[in-house]
């Protein structure tokens, strides 16, 4: 294999003729690039993944975190049940199956079991959702492990709080696809592709700085601006992020030497 120089006037050639290989100007590469490293982010932002696996695990973490705020009257039931004095444990089975949860609140605090809570709450409505967005970090989204009070509300309408909730599974990730969605045209298709279709039905927040067009330094910086964004992707996994992006544009200038080479001979 002959060795190469790179004196800048080479270095010119050979990325004229990466964009003629790749048939893309130099712009274009850069930008086809930073769109191939939107993709690689989203895969690697939380939930892990770009597979209805990862989809899942989503949808399961979240309905796990709106449980730890909002419990069930059926999950008030299980916690009277496990009351060890059975007359006790008797009248709260009974009061819980009633609906008398002013009683059940004054039994559960003069036994101690509403210490740790300071209180009984029964919910319904709209009161759902924002007790659960009160409860979420302005910082990671993620609700606290336990409310202020022990907080109760009905199996079917928490059911459908989460499962709108859950739509919104793979919105972190969405603020890459915005990015993608930001960057100009120059691949066939859709530039999200190979993000899924479950993250990219959401609204991402992202922006895109876009400098392709320097003739001295093209780049392009991607932000996204999901509140969020830096508790749910660590930084180990965006260098990582960055190496795969840069192994393919080495991968692509290999290709470029070769041609080269094909030339000279």
């Amino acid at each position: 294999m002959p060795k190469f120089k790179f004196t800048a006037t080479k270095l010119e050639n050979i990325l004229d003729d990466y964009a003629k290989i790749r048939e893309q100007t130099i712009p274009d590469a850069v930008v086809a690039n930073a769109r191939l490293l939107c993709v690689e982010l989203a895969r690697r932002t939380q939930p892990f993944g770009a597979d209805n696996k990862a989809k899942l695990a989503g949808e399961e973490r979240t309905t796990k975190d709106i449980g730890k705020i909002i419990k069930t009257e059926e999950q008030l039931t299980q916690m009277a049940s496990r009351v060890n004095a059975e007359k006790i444990r008797g009248r709260l089975l009974a009061l819980v199956s009633g609906g008398r949860f002013d009683v059940v609140e004054k039994i559960f605090s003069n036994i101690g079991f509403l210490k740790t809570w300071g209180g009984m709450e029964i919910i319904s409505g709209g009161a759902i959702k924002s007790t659960h967005q009160a409860a979420r970090s302005g910082t990671t989204g993620r609700t606290k492990s336990r409310g202020t009070k022990l907080t109760i509300a009905k199996q079917g309408e928490l059911d459908s709080y989460i499962a709108g909730v859950i739509k919104r599974v793979g919105l972190s990730k969405a603020g890459w696809a915005e990015c993608a969605k930001q960057l100009p045209q120059v691949v066939q298709g859709s530039m999200t592709r190979g993000i899924p279709g479950w993250v990219t039905r959401n609204s991402g927040s992202g922006s895109v700085q876009d400098n392709s067009r320097n003739p001295t330094n093209p780049s392009v910086q991607l932000t996204n601006s999901t509140p969020w964004a830096s508790q749910v992707i660590s930084a180990s996994e965006i260098a990582s992020a960055k190496a795969v992006v840069i192994t393919k544009m080495i991968q692509q200038m290999k290709r470029i030497l070769k041609y080269r080479e094909t030339e000279i001979a």
